[in-house]
């Protein structure tokens, strides 16, 4: 018994779709990732050699936290297993970034590049998932890739770092390729894990004004925002006596839903003419449903492209475009990483986190990230940092 200890850990496993209580579980008997076998630790089950098919790229973790996101709500309600699902199914773990310190890596060759020579054993870390699928995380160990990863430092805690391999970059991303030196600039969406991180980046790119939608005022204004305006009680497309005479040259929409539809196309002078309006494709109410197939994208890919052509044509619509915001670059999460240290920007956590590694807690923390409102990033604290 004490010998399979070796090879098993603790993971939080779904194992069906959308009943949370029924099909999310931690186990303790979920297999270990390693290098040297054939074991998928995402999947618990037998696959090909990692080092055959993608050699020497891969550190095995000693996960201390674990962040979540919308994509690891859609795929636990099924709706977009066609291209985010393992090869291999259900059950698997979920989770989508981490912090931890690296237990093992590939060895290194002639053919190693100076990136991979970059890691060691013992190293603090923080690592996103694999594009496209966001899984495999929320375990005691993990199995990460070297370009996907960077070294972490000690002054931050576990429970914040884990928080910046996806949001953090998203947010930074998209306000350096549209923030532009006095940009007048409208958030959809101000207190999620992104928007948090987006308000301070856009007065770092030098907006002059930014706007926000979000019900959580006090935060929203210790964040930069000099304008809250609260979706309850106001509609931003409505505000054109406030705003028509000094309009926002950019719009990040983070929701999606009904704003561009009843916002944007209004024609309202709240917006500069031929404004920039930027959604993520991973806006909380973006509605992706893949499970009848390749068809069922069809509405969806005709809507994203009817959406470009439209604006192109129309008069007064804002000119849209929806970017790749998780294309990570060589350096990008150093930078983050050291804008944290330097206090440039800060961590916000959902009130209620960090969750505690087990069933219940963990449930919980996926039905916060599944009810669209949470206040900052939902994380869940597999081991304390002094426990490394």
């Amino acid at each position: 018994k004490d010998y399979l200890l070796f090879y098993i850990m603790k993971a939080a496993i779904a194992t069906g779709i959308e009943n949370i209580d029924e099909f999310l579980h931690v186990k303790d008997d979920w297999t270990k990732p390693t290098l040297a076998t054939a074991i998928d630790g995402k999947t618990g089950k037998l696959v090909s050699k990692l080092q055959q098919d993608d050699p020497h790229t891969h550190m095995i973790i000693k996960v201390l936290a674990c962040a979540l996101a919308p994509g690891d709500c859609r795929l636990f309600r099924g709706k977009t297993d066609m291209a985010q699902l393992p090869k291999t199914g259900r059950p698997y773990v979920i989770g989508s970034d981490i912090c931890g310190i690296i237990t093992e890596i590939s060895e290194t060759t002639p053919t190693t590049t100076p990136e991979e020579h970059y890691f060691q054993v013992g190293d603090k870390i923080i690592a996103r998932f694999d594009e496209p699928q966001p899984h495999g995380m929320c375990a005691e160990y993990a199995c990460v890739k070297t370009n996907l990863s960077e070294k972490c430092p000690t002054s931050i805690p576990a429970i914040e770092a884990c928080t910046l391999p996806a949001s953090a970059a998203a947010a930074k991303l998209v306000a350096q390729r549209y923030v532009h030196p006095n940009d007048r600039v409208l958030l959809l969406g101000a207190s999620g894990g992104v928007g948090t991180f987006f308000c301070q980046y856009a007065k770092l790119q030098g907006a002059s004004f930014l706007a926000a939608t979000t019900t959580q005022s006090q935060l929203a204004t210790s964040l930069g925002v000099d304008r809250v305006i609260d979706y309850r009680n106001e509609n931003w497309w409505e505000l054109e006596s406030e705003f028509q005479d000094e309009p926002f040259d950019v719009v990040v929409d983070l929701v999606n839903g009904q704003n561009w539809q009843l916002g944007a196309c209004s024609g309202t002078k709240v917006l500069k003419r031929k404004a920039t309006y930027v959604q993520l494709f991973t806006g909380v109410e973006t509605e992706i449903d893949m499970r009848r197939g390749v068809l069922s994208m069809i509405p969806f890919i005709f809507l994203l492209v009817g959406r470009s052509i439209y604006s192109k044509f129309h008069p007064t619509c804002p000119k849209w475009t929806l970017p790749q915001a998780l294309d990570l670059q060589p350096g990008d999460l150093k930078g983050i990483l050291a804008d944290v240290a330097l206090k440039r920007i800060r961590v916000v956590l959902d009130p209620a986190s960090p969750f505690s590694f087990d069933t219940k807690s963990v449930r919980q923390a996926m039905k916060l990230q599944e009810s669209i409102h949470a206040h900052g990033k939902v994380v869940v604290e597999i081991a304390k940092d002094d426990e490394s």
